[in-house]
């Protein structure tokens, strides 16, 4: 399997009726219908930035639109604060795809530059509230100045915008893909993972995407949850019964562990508070307790005159 990129986008953008899911769903209004969809390919190559900076976990893919071949820059952006400059850094990637493809003699510079859609998908918790063109970021000048400013624009899906009721309306695979990816807790995982399996077995894609999908979420979940006990890779979404369960088990786990690492720390601060700093032997003996043991050792320590009394010589 290819290398991961952060969410692992770059993966499931390498395979075309995925693209073609995203294009369907999420393109700008009035481009979908105009698209050759059995055109789509991938188009291979490093694109170096004027600040030589390799894009490679960005997806460059082309399609024929009416006959013309244009262009669909992804770039997948990953970040949690929103970037101002991003029609900046866009500018740059389109004129480097643009070299790339003179250079390599891919087009004929007298047919014209083919089309570039710039599309930014953004997963961060912040939504983005800044200009997606460039022009917009350029300083108030004379008119006569005007003409000779670049104009770009790139067409953003700010994935944390989409509410789980319109995306869950949509019943596509690229929308419930979406859907997981903003869950706040464990029941809107389960549904939406839910929602992804119904998807994928709805997908008229479903022999080529089905794979992918599951690879995909069996990586996602182990990022989202540390530790969760996963099915094998071709039974993560055939019937989601056990995995739910799981993930029940494994948030009772991480409640357990939280409310036992917050009583140790109430302890250590209550001990330190009445008797000075704790000695290192006391600090790994309350690591190494249970809840039961370290709310008896709290619930001694309000009234102990003494750290011994809490910590008897022999225990320690």
């Amino acid at each position: 399997m290819v290398h991961l990129h952060d969410t692992g986008y770059r993966y499931l953008f390498s395979h075309a009726d995925l693209v073609r899911e995203l294009l369907e769903v999420f393109a700008p209004p009035g481009l979908t219908e105009l698209l050759d969809y059995a055109t789509l390919r991938p188009e291979t190559g490093t694109f170096i930035t004027p600040a030589m900076k390799k894009r490679e976990e960005d997806v460059v893919w082309s399609i024929e639109l009416q006959g013309q071949r244009i262009y669909l820059y992804l770039l997948l952006e990953f970040q949690s604060a929103v970037d101002p400059g991003m029609p900046v850094r866009m500018m740059q990637y389109v004129a480097a795809l643009y070299d790339h493809l003179v250079r390599g003699k891919t087009i004929d510079l007298t047919d014209g530059l083919p089309p570039v859609l710039p599309i930014v998908i953004y997963n961060g918790d912040m939504r983005w509230n800044h200009s997606t063109e460039i022009f917009d970021l350029i300083q108030p000048h004379p008119a006569v100045l005007t003409e000779f400013q670049p104009k770009l624009r790139f067409w953003l899906l700010d994935e944390g915008r989409f509410t789980a009721e319109y995306l869950e309306g949509l019943q596509r695979v690229m929308a419930a893909i979406f859907r997981i990816e903003h869950t706040r807790d464990t029941e809107e995982a389960k549904r939406a993972i839910r929602y992804l399996g119904q998807t994928v077995a709805q997908s008229p894609f479903k022999q080529t995407i089905d794979r992918a999908v599951m690879q995909w979420m069996q990586y996602r979940l182990s990022r989202k949850m540390p530790g969760l006990e996963l099915p094998a890779v071709d039974d993560i979404l055939k019937g989601t019964d056990m995995l739910e369960t799981n993930i029940d088990l494994w948030k009772a786990q991480a409640i357990a562990e939280g409310k036992l690492a917050g009583e140790a720390l109430a302890l250590q601060r209550l001990l330190a508070h009445r008797f000075g700093p704790i000695p290192s032997a006391v600090v790994e003996q309350i690591a190494a307790a249970n809840i039961e043991q370290i709310e008896a050792w709290f619930d001694t320590a309000i009234s102990a005159p003494q750290l011994a009394a809490v910590f008897p010589p022999s225990e320690n």
